[in-house]
């Protein structure tokens, strides 16, 4: 048994992008089931005059110390014995640039990735 769901959110107006991916499958008596979604959403856009705006601009963001630069990484695993159910779920938090021309997209973004292992009978 194979189960495999794919969505492709774009919404222009309030400029998000979602993207899911579920699978579901049976191997060797236990089921797994998983889920990776990227949601990326433009936070702020910002237009600049001159080159020398954009080189200063990038200048004060190459900074290690900037908080543009920090990455959030969660990791949580969990065992259910009463369902005989292992979980895992990994997810990546964070921010970049895209630069077009003379402006400045900052977007931001979430990657997750879930993992769901159980028993076909206690399966849902």
């Amino acid at each position: 048994m194979r189960e495999v769901v794919f969505k492709n959110l774009t919404s222009i107006g309030s400029r998000k992008k979602d993207i899911f991916l579920k699978e579901v499958f049976e191997k060797d008596g236990m089921v797994a089931k998983t889920e990776r979604r990227c949601f990326y959403f433009i936070k702020d856009v910002k237009h600049l005059a001159s080159d020398e705006e954009l080189q200063k601009w990038f200048a004060e963001q190459n900074n290690p110390q900037s908080a543009a630069n920090k990455r959030q990484f969660h990791i949580m695993k969990e065992h259910n014995d009463a369902h005989l159910e292992d979980k895992i779920i990994c997810k990546i938090l964070g921010t970049f640039y895209a630069v077009l021309n003379k402006t400045i997209y900052t977007i931001g973004f979430m990657h997750s990735f879930k993992v769901r292992f159980v028993k076909p009978s206690l399966a849902k």
